[in-house]
C-alpha cells in the first residue's frame, strides 16, 4: 500500500512547524506559570531561527537538543528536531523578588506562536483535503 501522507513534503514540513510551535507554547506557558516565583528567569528559544534550521537541514541528520537540567522538558517528545538550547532571556525588567517575567510580553509571544501553529494546521488540512479529493475522484 502506498502511503500518501508520509511522502507529502507539505504535511511533513507543517508537522515540524507545529511541533516547534507547540514546544515554544509549552515554554511560554511555563514562564507564565512561574510569574510569581521569586528568582525565576524567563526562558525562551528563537522560534523562527529554530524553524529555519529545521527546514534548511538537508542531510536529514537531527541536530542535538540541549537540556540544562534532566528534569526540564519532561514528557515532551523531541521527534529528533533541532531545538536550540533553552536560554534565559536577558531582560532589563526585574522585580524586587528577582523575577523577570512580564505578563504582556509572554502573552504576546504565546499569541504569535499560536498563530504560527494555526497557520501550519490550516496548510496541513489543505494538503490532506487535496489527497482526499484525489482519492475520491479516482474512485469514481
Amino acid at each position: 500500500m502506498f502511503d500518501l501522507l508520509s511522502k507529502n513534503d507539505m504535511v511533513n514540513t507543517m508537522d515540524k512547524a507545529m511541533t516547534v510551535a507547540s514546544r515554544r507554547m509549552t515554554l511560554v506557558a511555563s514562564n507564565l506559570a512561574n510569574i510569581d516565583t521569586p528568582e525565576y528567569r524567563t526562558r525562551d528559544f528563537p522560534f523562527h531561527e529554530t524553524l529555519q534550521a529545521i527546514l534548511n537541514n538537508e542531510c536529514g541528520q537531527p541536530l542535538p537538543i540541549a537540556r540544562t537540567n534532566p528534569m526540564h522538558l519532561c514528557g515532551i517528545e523531541d521527534k529528533g528536531l533541532p531545538f536550540s538550547s533553552v536560554d534565559q532571556v536577558c531582560s532589563a525588567y526585574e522585580r524586587n523578588d528577582g523575577n523577570d517575567v512580564k505578563l504582556d510580553k509572554e502573552t504576546m509571544k504565546l499569541m504569535q506562536t499560536r498563530g504560527s501553529f494555526s497557520q501550519a494546521a490550516l496548510f496541513t488540512q489543505s494538503a490532506i483535503r487535496r489527497v482526499f479529493t484525489a482519492i475520491r475522484e479516482g474512485a469514481k
